[in-house]
């Protein structure tokens, strides 16, 4: 990488959170200040090594107290915690609490989570060289709750026992799911009932409308759902319909939690139900089917 592109990726991490968001969750980690020049030297040797190794490079930017590595994704999962810490939409305190962060990358909200007094942290990734980076920073800054977990969503019922989640966090991962019903699906059935599910995601502000643009794999994107899409797939996968907030652009949170209600219907649904029978009846105003 160019002194120029150093340069330019410099000021944006230093300036994205003035631009998106309100306030910033404090990263609560820093490294030993006696330290020698070796060691911070070693420690920065293989960051770098674990960004080379992964093909998209260093992910999260992570404040290391004696240094400072930029990621290709900033400061921004400060931001987001931010928000959710201003909202309420998570207990300042997680205490006791079996966690599970989706898509954790290098693990900013990871052991962001795991400062907070979470009982497990499952650091999930289908990335073998994301979890890497995760593992290192625990290993760091010597966090012992959190699990690392290399497996699609798809299969995670096969890593952790389902019904046992108080809270799952879903940070810019539903628009890279080729079925984001199944996902949904999967998560609700590893929550206990009454458990929380956040979701950061692309979306476009639409609350009138229910569809999913095809994303064609734009900066990963399979699909960009509206805002009622995103509340209708969270209801009929089980959630209470979510509340929902854009705090920039095309990007928004919404929480929602498992309901005890069951699946209003399951025909086509890549899912083994113990019935296909429908739970309310089907809609048949084609309006439903498309803007209008």
């Amino acid at each position: 990488m160019c002194v120029l592109q150093r340069l330019i990726g410099h000021l944006r991490f230093k300036t994205s959170k003035h631009k998106r968001f309100p306030v910033m969750a404090k990263w609560p980690y820093h490294l030993p200040n006696n330290l020698s020049p070796e060691q911070i030297r070693a420690i920065q040797t293989k960051v770098d090594e674990l960004e080379s190794a992964a093909q998209h490079g260093w992910g999260h930017s992570i404040d290391f107290g004696l240094f400072q590595k930029e990621g290709i994704l900033g400061d921004n999962y400060l931001g987001i915690a931010g928000l959710l810490d201003q909202w309420g939409w998570w207990p300042p305190s997680l205490d006791g609490l079996s966690v599970a962060d989706i898509g954790c990358f290098t693990g900013g909200l990871t052991l962001l989570i795991a400062s907070r007094g979470a009982k497990i942290v499952y650091a999930v990734d289908e990335i073998p060289e994301h979890l890497h980076q995760c593992e290192f920073l625990c290993r760091v800054f010597k966090r012992s709750n959190v699990k690392t977990i290399q497996a699609s969503l798809y299969n995670l019922h096969e890593h952790i026992k389902c019904d046992c989640l108080d809270l799952v966090l879903l940070s810019g991962v539903l628009y890279h799911l080729s079925d984001m019903l199944v996902g949904l699906l999967m998560i609700r059935n590893l929550l206990k009932v009454g458990g929380t599910l956040l979701i950061e995601s692309n979306a476009v502000s639409d609350f009138r409308h229910s569809y999913a643009n095809f994303g064609r794999f734009y900066n990963g994107m399979w699909w960009q759902p509206s805002a009622l899409c995103l509340k209708d797939m969270c209801e009929f996968t089980g959630f209470k319909r979510p509340e929902i907030r854009f705090y920039i652009g095309n990007r928004c949170l919404a929480r929602t939690v498992r309901a005890e209600e069951r699946i209003p219907f399951k025909r086509g649904i890549n899912w083994k139900f113990d019935s296909l029978r429908d739970e309310r009846p089907k809609p048949t105003d084609h309006s439903v089917m498309a803007p209008m």
